[in-house]
């Protein structure tokens, strides 16, 4: 629930001044994210910062599930910070909860196994995966797969994009039901993926 306060400003309006647990959270948790992730970008031509990424996936979640707990948004934020960054769940634990750390978990590859198998087992984990991880992870690939439309990765072509997406729609297969808002965008987005790109294929771009 969001506290309201309010403070006046020299004119004498009182201008409403929202404040709140869920606030102080995320700040905190995008504070951990940016300092993990200081040093990556993004594959695209853009090289944007990697913790644009990140913090999509989080306001992914909050527009199309506005009732979400205030622990999965943060995951959603910290979701890369073990995978890539090599921060610890024990870490994630001691600065916020136990509950934002399982779910970072649970969503992150081990680099130690070849990519291959890294995404294979992406797909074997996905039905058992708690309900704040299928969405961190179904909000996750609707990022990445419209990202093969905005900053399509440096030196992808057209087979390894629809590769990828079919790969990431076998993913999120066992998570749709924990919202049906992500998959309908999911979906909308992997078609826009399809469609574009195979009609650059047909015109020789």
């Amino acid at each position: 629930m969001l506290a309201v306060a309010a403070i006046k400003c020299d004119s004498g309006l009182v201008l409403p001044l929202l404040f709140s647990r869920l606030m102080q959270l995320l700040l905190k948790s995008v504070d951990f994210a940016a300092r993990a992730h200081r040093d990556q970008r993004r594959k695209g031509p853009a090289h944007e910062p990697y913790i644009n990424h990140p913090i999509e996936v989080s306001r992914l979640i909050i527009e199309c599930e506005p009732h979400t707990d205030e622990y999965v948004l943060c995951a959603a934020v910290l979701h890369d910070v073990i995978e890539d960054c090599g921060a610890t769940r024990d870490e994630i634990a001691a600065c916020f909860n136990e509950m934002i750390a399982d779910i970072v978990l649970e969503v992150s590859d081990d680099k130690a196994l070849p990519r291959d198998e890294r995404k294979a087992r992406q797909i074997e984990t996905a039905p058992h995966l708690s309900n704040g991880a299928k969405l961190v992870r179904l909000a996750d690939k609707v990022a990445n797969v419209g990202a093969m439309l905005t900053d399509t990765p440096v030196g992808w072509d057209r087979e390894q994009i629809l590769r990828y997406v079919d790969w990431a729609e076998a993913v999120i297969a066992p998570c749709r039901a924990v919202s049906s808002g992500l998959s309908d965008r999911f979906d909308a987005i992997a078609r826009d993926v399809r469609a574009w790109h195979t009609e650059k294929e047909e015109a020789g771009v």
